[in-house]
């Protein structure tokens, strides 16, 4: 039984502690931190957890051999520094950093032998990972174009993720999942150019595409925190081939507690695929909680003292290059590289 700590009592805190506890003995989480005693134990409930408001107590306890960070991206950096320090493994929700500085500095304390793991959960959302099967089996042949969309009402439900200076709004909270993605299924992205929507801060746009080129490929992808509130919580993401084509979308109500995922669509739900020759395909994977596989995986790691095989410090570090790229490129007008 590996033990772990839960740093951060809001929704991705709660998401997580629901996972763990339904790989029963395999993780015991001993403890949950929040700086609002009412959040750490709300979410301390659900995993059967210790309640704690002392950050620095709950990262040394002897008996905790991981910890989870749910807390505002701008604390990721000594959180995770301090936890490495301290001998620890480490779970650290997307994104990484807000800067590369930070983003990096994370990885380099996570080299004295401790596990990192990112929470770059499409990675292991199940219709992402079929779709990725298919594409390395050679179902679709060689890709040459990729779409991929994430459309979110205003994030009002924290304060901190609300202030986009401090989440870094959709180019790097949102888009860096798809900009993940289209580094998955493309290669090594090569140059970013992105366009902004009108904004009440240039520096901080709330609705952005932005075109990626890759070797002999490209991907677009849109992000927006500026749909009005009744606009369900949607992404896509499409791929073209040579051999063919292939779609997911997905669409969710937002969360009643927090957060932009509540009540799944179900309309819409499948990933389809469109060969050249042959008829198209629906495919209808089980519905899972996705955070499900993700922390499964974690689990994995520690029990085998390994380091995860997606999700890792490298692919974390790129996605985000490929969001602040496009955030240059939002000032400079012109293509950056990553």
């Amino acid at each position: 039984m590996v033990t772990v700590a839960i740093l951060g009592g809001g929704f991705m805190g709660g998401a997580h502690a629901s996972n763990y506890a339904a790989l029963g003995e395999r993780v015991r989480v001993k403890t949950v931190y929040s700086r609002s005693a009412g959040k750490a134990e709300r979410v301390a409930a659900i995993v059967g957890a210790e309640a704690s408001t002392d950050l620095e107590a709950t990262i040394a306890d002897p008996e905790v051999e991981a910890v989870d960070i749910c807390l505002p991206t701008p604390l990721h950096r000594t959180t995770a520094e301090l936890a490495f320090a301290r001998g620890k493994h480490v779970f650290v929700e997307k994104p990484l950093a807000l800067t590369l500085e930070d983003g990096e500095a994370i990885v380099r304390a996570a080299a004295g032998g401790s596990t990192l793991m990112v929470g770059l959960v499409l990675r292991f959302w199940p219709e992402y990972v079929e779709l990725h099967r298919r594409v390395r089996a050679g179902e679709l042949g060689r890709l040459f174009a990729l779409a991929a969309s994430r459309l979110s009402p205003p994030a009002d439900w924290a304060g901190w993720y609300a202030d986009v200076s401090q989440s870094g709004g959709p180019l790097v909270d949102l888009m860096v999942h798809d900009f993940d993605q289209a580094n998955w299924l493309l290669g090594e992205p090569r140059s970013v150019f992105a366009r902004a929507a009108a904004s009440a801060d240039p520096a901080y746009p709330d609705h952005v595409a932005a075109l990626v080129e890759y070797d002999g490929a490209e991907a677009v992808v849109e992000g927006s925190m500026a749909l009005p509130k009744s606009f369900p919580f949607s992404s896509l993401i499409r791929v073209n081939g040579e051999g063919g084509a292939a779609e997911y979308a997905f669409r969710a109500t937002p969360a009643e507690d927090g957060g932009n995922i509540g009540a799944v669509d179900e309309s819409a739900r499948g990933l389809r695929i469109h060969p050249r020759d042959g008829q198209p395909e629906l495919v209808l994977l089980d519905p899972v909680d996705p955070w499900g596989p993700e922390i499964e995986e974690w689990v994995s790691c520690l029990e085998q003292g390994r380091q995860p095989e997606n999700g890792t410090g490298g692919q974390a570090l790129l996605a985000l290059r490929v969001s602040l790229a496009a955030r240059r490129s939002l000032a400079t007008g012109r293509p950056e590289a990553p």
